[in-house]
């Protein structure tokens, strides 16, 4: 039985074919055992995120958008520095946003809103690493829960006390519960 490798091997056509293997041939499939070995040790990077989510939560996703876009991010420069670590230059979507909490520890949120309320994405605080923080196993289960502590108490918490001094109906804070 004649394989095509073999026919590889024992057909030339080539002027400098040496002892039945052809010169040529053998550079093909050097370089396509080159190409499959770079290829298979090629690992895609696969971008993670904390996913730290608060489902639990009876605020509206809707209504938190509207409170962090024009209560809490009002005032809001995010530096090109933190942007840049944050996007690596790209520019933020519709259901992202960046928070910023001044008080100790300084730390900035990428937020996002594809789960109701919404969830964390990363990360960025100075003391704890470089750049931002997307894993969990970065973290430890200590500064999970102090995030989603800190962000109850300072973002959801401070939503539905600003929805209610507004006094806006229950329908508009709090999403429908079936």
């Amino acid at each position: 039985m004649i394989t095509p490798l073999h026919h590889i091997f024992t057909t030339c056509k080539n002027p400098f074919k040496k002892k039945g293997i052809c010169w040529f041939n053998k550079k093909k499939i050097a370089l396509l055992v080159c190409l499959f070995i770079q290829i298979s040790c090629y690992k895609m990077t696969t971008y993670s995120y904390l996913f730290i989510d608060f489902k639990e939560s009876r605020i509206s996703g809707s209504f938190l958008k509207m409170y962090i876009d024009s209560v809490l991010n009002k005032n809001l420069i995010v530096p090109d520095s933190v942007n840049y670590i944050f996007l690596s230059g790209n520019i933020l979507n519709d259901q992202e946003r960046i928070i910023h909490f001044k008080n100790e520890p300084d730390e900035w949120y990428m937020i996002n809103f594809t789960t109701e309320p919404c969830w964390i994405g990363t990360i960025y605080n100075k003391k704890l690493a470089d750049t931002l923080i997307n894993n969990r196993t970065l973290l430890g289960k200590n500064e999970i829960q102090r995030v989603e502590k800190r962000f109850q108490t300072e973002v959801l918490k401070q939503a539905e006390l600003y929805g209610k001094k507004k006094c806006l109906p229950d329908s508009v804070i709090y999403k429908n519960l079936h």
